[in-house]
């Protein structure tokens, strides 16, 4: 391999790892914001969405339909997902990632709970989408105790101890 191909090649698995975890991250603001556009771009058509073993959302438009209802029972999200790390192998790939969740139930409760996705991934025509996610367990949720975030109208100053 010349090394002008080599370096192509370089760039292309470069390349290919930041739209994945571009994708990851799109889930988690597309989730968060109740941004359907944003929601529609991570997943292929005929992707495949596992929240449970019991609850499995075939293709773009019941993926959709899921986190409209999601959006219902929690109306404040914010997902917190680290440790992306992928497997890349030409245009597939797969991923793992860890999740905290703090979602706000109507009656202004809040859960938190958290866990692992599994995840695979398709390249076609140089757009990568998400083809299924698995949600891993643990992934149970958890009432927080008191009253969840209160309003904080101050500044706050912090001094670390030297």
């Amino acid at each position: 391999m010349t090394t002008l191909e080599a370096l192509a090649a370089r760039l292309d698995r470069v390349e290919a790892e930041l739209a994945l975890h571009r994708l990851a991250h799109d889930y988690c603001a597309g989730a968060d914001h109740h941004d359907r556009l944003r929601w529609e771009g991570v997943w292929a058509l005929d992707a495949i969405w596992e929240t449970s073993p019991h609850r499995v959302f075939i293709g773009l438009e019941a993926i959709c339909a899921a986190v409209e209802q999601q959006w219902r029972t929690f109306p404040v999200m914010q997902h917190a997902t680290a440790n992306h790390t992928v497997t890349i192998s030409g245009d597939a790939a797969t991923g793992r990632s860890d999740v905290v969740v703090l979602a706000q139930l109507p009656d202004r409760h809040w859960v938190v709970g958290g866990g692992s996705y599994e995840d695979e991934y398709r390249r076609r025509e140089g757009v990568w989408r998400m083809t299924r996610r698995r949600v891993m367990q643990p992934f149970d949720l958890m009432l927080m105790l008191g009253d969840g975030p209160a309003p904080f109208g101050g500044a706050v100053r912090v001094h670390a101890d030297r």
